[in-house]
């Protein structure tokens, strides 16, 4: 089961955002990022894990309102994750922010 591990609205002035896991959440195998209420352009993730190892995505996608990335396998056994930090441009519209879902897979 996919569970939401933190959402972020984005700040249409500022071009990165990162969203807190915990580890209380649990350790995962996978990550997809999901795109809701406004169009986004995100360039890239970083994924820090619970020792401070980090895993660099490249996504350079557009993302309509409602749609998200690809699974996103982690490197090696189960992790914890510590944070996500994604960079991103926003599509300014009249129909409010992007908010960022991250969901992650046991």
């Amino acid at each position: 089961d996919w569970v939401s591990l933190g959402s972020r609205t984005v700040n249409m002035t500022a071009d990165h955002d990162e969203i807190m896991v915990t580890a209380a959440d649990g350790t995962f195998t996978k990550i997809k990022i999901q795109v809701t209420k406004a169009p986004l352009h995100i360039f890239n993730c970083k994924i820090v894990f619970g020792n401070g190892e980090e895993k660099e995505v490249d996504i350079k996608q557009d993302f309509a309102k409602g749609s998200g990335t690809r699974v996103i396998d982690l490197p090696g056994e189960k992790r914890v994750i510590k944070k996500i930090i994604f960079n991103y441009k926003s599509v300014p519209t009249a129909k409010g922010k992007a908010i960022v879902t991250v969901f992650g897979k046991h």
